[in-house]
């Protein structure tokens, strides 16, 4: 499988449920870039803490059934970032 991966750190809006129920407590529903366009998650892969010094960031890669992303949440300012996008190759 041949993924071509595009670098960003784009802030975006997310739409989430926070429950004890959910890894993490946390589960991106769509995110909304800064273009407007809005991204529906359809399936959530990998979530993992990441650690810049003393703060953690919490990763998440997820799929609109298109096109994988890796959406992050910095605990410190509660922002929320779209670190890269990739293709699908289904």
């Amino acid at each position: 499988m041949d993924q071509s991966y595009k670098s960003l750190h784009e802030n975006i809006d997310v739409n989430a449920d926070f429950s004890r129920n959910f890894l993490c407590h946390c589960r991106p529903i769509a995110f909304k870039r800064p273009s407007g366009q809005m991204v529906e998650i359809t399936e959530i892969g990998l979530t993992h803490p990441k650690y810049d010094g003393l703060k953690t960031i919490f990763a998440f890669d997820v799929t609109d059934g298109y096109t994988d992303y890796r959406i992050c949440l910095d605990s410190e300012s509660l922002d929320w970032y779209l670190e890269y996008e990739g293709d699908n190759n289904v």
